[in-house]
């Protein structure tokens, strides 16, 4: 009958990189209601509001909102999720990036690498995103005693960009407010004969895949955990069906980590020795390596480099080489189904044992714990008995 099922509408832009992660998302949660019926919509029809005005369905998850189509929706009483964080509207249910927060996590990532220099682009339409992102960015630089210098482009901005790039100092370090801007960062150290990352390191965000390997160098990016999106709309959905009581307003997603590729891979320190080492760490994450290893991989005594190595970052060699092992390791739970054991060897700790043990010294929670709160998952790898 009918009445035993759920039929829910999905218009959602699916050709690029982002749409095809959030229909992933909300297909992982699908997966588990088996009385789900799901329809999908080209979300460039002229007429979405007519066809909601006739669909026989119970709810509807979009990244395409305007006024006739909402309307429609509310006139039916049928619950709309926005997946979309270009345009957010206050009366519905908005999952959407914590951009901000995505401007925080950039600035924190290029600030380890030693820039003094920072630049970020943005187009010239006002688009809230955007504009978060910046303000996470440049406040964070500035309690850091830096500023970043900002350039809005229109379309075909491409010389604005290369005479920006030109006045600023280097090393320099450029967040492009998307991985499309970041990819024109590129194109105009190419022409300026800029060398990336050595010159100029650049990020940009969201992590569309193709785009991003299709750059040369390939480009580093803010993952914004899309995947999350499309199954946090869903779990809302559900919620409504359930009868519980979901408020209206803006749920924000965090970003998931910066996926490093080769336009940041390079540290701005004037210290050849502290760089040498920094990249002999980070470079042999995955492994056991000692503070008598990377010793080696400079010119200098231990003595020397520890004092070097602290006074600049503020860390100890040893403390160091644990951080990467760390983050290499919450990288692989936050993005796979590997098996702990896996994790465990592919970040240098050896054994699931010592990983869970270190894991749990550190952050107050065991990696299965942080892989639950950070991924959303249907795997089908055995459970994790810790």
């Amino acid at each position: 009958m009918r009445d035993d099922y759920r039929y829910i509408g999905l218009m959602i832009e699916s050709l690029n990189g982002y749409g095809s992660k959030i229909l992933t998302g909300i297909s992982r949660y699908a997966h588990q209601k088996p009385n789900w019926r799901i329809a999908y919509f080209d979300r460039e029809q002229k007429e979405l509001a007519d066809l909601v005005g006739g669909w026989q369905g119970d709810g509807i998850i979009c990244s395409a909102v305007d006024a006739r189509f909402t309307n429609a929706a509310r006139s039916r009483n049928i619950p709309v999720i926005n997946v979309t964080g270009r345009h957010v509207e206050p009366s519905m249910i908005n999952i959407t990036s914590d951009d901000r927060c995505v401007g925080v996590m950039a600035a924190n990532f290029l600030l380890e690498r030693g820039f003094e220099s920072f630049g970020f682009l943005r187009r010239k339409e006002t688009t809230r995103f955007a504009t978060e992102r910046e303000k996470g960015f440049t406040e964070t630089l500035a309690a850091a005693g830096f500023k970043a210098e900002s350039i809005s482009i229109g379309s075909g901005g491409d010389h604005e960009v290369e005479q920006w790039l030109s006045t600023l100092p280097r090393p320099l370090a450029v967040l492009g407010a998307t991985d499309r801007l970041a990819s024109i960062v590129i194109e105009a150290c190419w022409r300026l004969g800029l060398r990336v990352p050595e010159e100029v390191s650049v990020l940009g965000i969201g992590n569309f895949e193709q785009l991003c390997e299709l750059c040369s160098p390939a480009l580093s990016s803010v993952d914004l955990d899309m995947e999350r999106r499309g199954y946090e709309a869903a779990e809302c959905l559900d919620r409504i069906f359930q009868g519980e009581p979901v408020p209206t307003g803006s749920r924000l997603i965090p970003p998931a980590h910066v996926v490093e590729r080769r336009s940041t891979q390079t540290f701005a320190f004037e210290d050849a020795d502290v760089v040498a080492a920094l990249r002999f760490i980070h470079g042999h994450a995955p492994e056991s390596i000692k503070v008598t290893d990377v010793v080696k991989a400079t010119s200098i005594s231990r003595r020397s480099l520890e004092g070097r190595f602290n006074k600049l970052i503020g860390r100890t060699i040893h403390d160091e080489i644990w951080k990467a092992h760390f983050d290499l390791a919450k990288r692989l739970l936050s993005s796979s189904d590997l098996s702990l054991q896996t994790v465990a060897e592919r970040s240098g700790f050896r054994t699931s044992s010592a990983l869970v043990n270190l894991f749990r010294q550190r952050f107050g929670q065991t990696p299965k714990e942080y892989r639950i709160s950070n991924r959303l998952l249907i795997s089908s790898q055995p459970a994790e008995t810790r």
